[in-house]
């Protein structure tokens, strides 16, 4: 039956996360945005503190070191929590707990898990990425489509005599690419595309970070080159495991917009109650008034079809009996949100007036911020 009514567990988790964000993250985003250099802008102690709460490993099982709550729903719960208080930041824990159930307990052999999931666990500052773009390619990634069988990559893995492979190649546009410990390298072999587990430390890998408009706290994406990097024998992460629909992070990155959105929804309202024009606050302008009610619908709407998408994720079977109709809902989750969220900051932006492109006033760094996920989530065109 189709229910996503929250349990107590999740409520709770929710709120630990918003308390977390409102009262740890939020307070140092806007000098963190502010600073020059990429390397003052990296939350240490917020990705220190955020790790032990619990919001890197949470959704590995208990044996593993995890909460046990490996979800999609809570996933996205505390993804827009995390992200309301600041994206960047909320990048780094997110997107490294989603791959983190993914691939230490569903793909990895038992000899990786033995490996890896220890070194995990047992390191407040252990991220990871994917390396799978390739800007020198014709191959362009798109969320909305599957990787074509007959891909060819230009980052090369060469078999050795004593089962090691040498890399050599070069990724980009890697988020938290340049901080990661565990890359997973997607790269061309004589058998097909593989996965390679290459540790951050390993000779031969060079990374460059990239600073961009937006989305500049903690979250540097990255140029990572492969110079005869060697990875061991035994280092192929085995592909997804057929039939599961529980895989993924569309609906993680859909909820990370969905917080952006909210943190610019918050305070555009904030600033509409408090800005007096005409003798009284500008909310209470009709025009105003009708961009604050159509801001709150959309976020609200978009928020029903994200929870729906991770519902429905992790509960295959309510498609297989009728329960829900059989439709792509985190593509759609994904698309909507990007699109509300963009035409969101765009509105906001509008009512801050004047006051809305001076450096240090909030929203303007949300619409940085979503400028950015204009690459991520892939909105629609806006209409004017």
């Amino acid at each position: 039956m189709f229910d996503i009514r929250l349990s107590q567990e999740q409520r709770e988790f929710q709120q630990l996360a918003r308390k977390f964000a409102q009262e740890e993250i939020k307070p140092k985003a806007m000098a963190l945005d502010r600073e020059p250099e990429w390397e003052k802008r990296v939350p240490w102690d917020l990705l220190k503190k955020g790790s032990q709460l619990g919001f890197r490993t949470f959704v590995l099982q208990e044996a593993n070191g995890g909460s046990g709550m490996s979800d999609h729903l809570t996933s996205c719960l505390v993804a827009e929590e995390l992200a309301a208080g600041e994206l960047g930041t909320a990048y780094y824990f997110m997107l490294t707990a989603r791959r983190a159930r993914d691939w230490f307990e569903l793909r990895m052999t038992p000899e990786q898990k033995a490996y890896f999931i220890p070194r995990f666990v047992g390191d407040d500052l252990y991220f990871t990425t994917v390396a799978i773009h390739e800007s020198e390619t014709d191959f362009g990634f798109d969320y909305f489509t599957e990787t074509p069988d007959n891909v060819r990559w230009n980052t090369r893995a060469v078999e050795q005599p004593d089962g090691s492979w040498i890399i050599n190649g070069t990724k980009a546009f890697q988020t938290v690419g340049y901080l990661a410990k565990l890359i997973v390298t997607r790269a061309q072999t004589p058998a097909g595309v593989q996965s390679f587990l290459v540790e951050g430390d390993a000779p031969g890998l060079t990374r460059r970070p990239l600073s961009k408009l937006g989305r500049r706290v903690g979250d540097n994406a990255a140029e990572i080159h492969f110079d005869n990097v060697r990875v061991a024998k035994g280092r192929i992460m085995p592909p997804p495991p057929k039939g599961r629909t529980d895989m993924g992070t569309h609906p993680t990155i859909a909820a990370l917009t969905l917080g952006l959105g909210r943190a610019a929804f918050e305070e555009t309202l904030k600033y509409t109650q408090e800005r007096v024009s005409g003798g009284k606050p500008i909310i209470k302008h009709q025009a105003v008034g009708l961009a604050i009610a159509e801001m709150a619908m959309n976020l609200q709407a978009a928020r029903r079809l994200l929870w729906t998408a991770a519902w429905v994720k992790d509960h295959p079977e309510a498609i297989a009996d009728g329960s829900v109709e059989n439709l792509p809902y985190e593509h759609m989750a994904l698309a909507f949100t990007g699109t509300a969220v963009q035409r969101l900051t765009e509105q906001a932006i509008e009512l801050f007036g004047g006051a809305g492109v001076i450096q240090g006033m909030p929203i303007e760094k949300y619409v940085r911020d979503a400028h950015v996920q204009k690459h991520v989530s892939f909105p629609f065109p806006v209409p004017a």
